[in-house]
């Protein structure tokens, strides 16, 4: 079997905490080795760490109210001078910086097809920081980019008929997977409740992810609070870190703040809760909703990204509508009618359909239709060329 090389482009990778980088790690595990080798263009990072894969790395410039994540700086020179080495035969682009760009340009250049995903929607976040004036340039740049490759990944149906509404050419649907091994209800801790102070017969609530204006933490507290008015006996924790954490910390001192948890406690923060909350609107997927399912959570949610895909009346709550008043009613409403336990035995049903097994093999399928659609054409130039001579 011919092996090809599959160039990753990506600003964020391992060991970055994040839903890029985390889906990049676990797509690359389970590629078919026997068909595919992979290397890497990324930043370089900032810590220790030891790489799975060859991988070049670019100067990075840190994100203002993101410091733990870089954006990668123009390296067209570099990158050729690397792929002249080890030509790829497929570029894959995961994210549409500089860095991306220059990767884009040099592969367009040499012949080299490429495929693009659009996993962060960066023109809806731009008016959490104030910036919405500057949107539609946001938009127009995407979709500059995102044209010139020779598809677009998306996570969700509904994010490719928002795109190919506004204008992106050749969008096709490729959702994320979850690890349903490293994520099960298997790992709850009656432990790691108590050491929370959460008593077995509370219920206790989970957020995870960037504690950033754009993933509505505020709105998870709130829920939180209503219920407690209603008189339910609930508690939040949340997990993760960034620019709101310490306030937030400071002024609502009844959630349990973990900080980062990454690996086996993680999902042990998952199994040991009850009911997961996804209060954000800005996710083009949102891989924390499938976490949260595989480890037997119901999700109450917004009607949007993978909750949109996956959660309904068996297996969660989805919001009437994107008012926060919906959102805490449909918490309520699967709090008060009893639906955890049987919610959250559907939850991981779900999720054991959404395997990254089954997710990889799709996208092998598009790198290695792509990669023979440019050996036909080589083909048939060269057989062009030879009739005319």
């Amino acid at each position: 079997m011919t092996k090809y090389h599959l160039c990753i482009v990506s600003e964020t990778f391992s060991p970055d905490v994040n839903g890029v980088a985390i889906s990049l790690q676990r797509l690359i595990r389970h590629l078919d080795s026997a068909c595919f080798r992979v290397s890497v263009v990324r930043p370089a990072p900032r810590e220790v760490y030891e790489p799975e894969q060859p991988e070049l790395w670019c100067r990075g410039v840190r994100v203002p109210q993101y410091p733990d994540v870089q954006l990668g700086l123009p390296a067209a020179g570099k990158i050729h001078a690397a792929w002249r080495e080890d030509w790829p035969d497929l570029v894959y682009i995961a994210t549409e910086g500089p860095l991306g760009a220059s990767a884009l340009n040099v592969a367009r250049n040499a012949g080299i097809p490429v495929i693009s995903a659009f996993h962060t929607n960066f023109h809806r976040y731009s008016s959490y920081y104030g910036l919405g004036w500057v949107r539609g340039l946001i938009l127009s740049w995407l979709k500059r980019f995102h044209n010139r490759t020779a598809m677009t990944l998306v996570p969700s149906q509904e994010l490719q008929t928002d795109l190919t509404g506004i204008g992106f050419k050749r969008v096709h649907w490729l959702p994320h997977g979850v690890d349903c091994e490293a994520f099960t209800p298997a790992l709850r801790s009656t432990a790691l409740r108590e050491e929370w102070g959460v008593a077995e017969d509370e219920i206790l609530l989970l957020f995870v992810g960037r504690m950033a204006p754009e993933k509505n933490l505020q709105l998870a507290v709130k829920a939180a609070e209503a219920m407690v008015t209603d008189g339910l006996s609930v508690k939040l924790v949340a997990v993760g870190d960034g620019p709101l954490r310490e306030d937030m910390q400071a002024t609502h001192p009844q959630v349990i703040f973990t900080g980062i948890r990454t690996g086996d406690a993680l999902a042990a923060c998952y199994a040991s809760a009850d009911v997961f909350l996804m209060p954000s609107q800005t996710e083009t997927f949102g891989l924390v909703t499938l976490e949260a399912m595989a480890s037997g959570l119901p999700v109450v949610a917004f009607d949007m990204a993978a909750a949109g895909q996956f959660v309904d009346s068996s297996c969660g709550a989805l919001a009437g509508d994107l008012s926060e008043e919906s959102f805490i009613l449909a918490l309520g409403k699967l709090l008060n009618e009893g639906m955890i336990s049987s919610a959250g035995k559907k939850a991981r049903m779900v999720a054991e359909s959404a395997s990254w097994s089954a997710i990889t093999r799709q996208f092998e399928g598009c790198c290695i239709d792509l990669i023979r659609q440019k050996q036909e054409a080589e083909g048939l130039l060269v057989q062009a060329l030879q009739n005319s001579s």
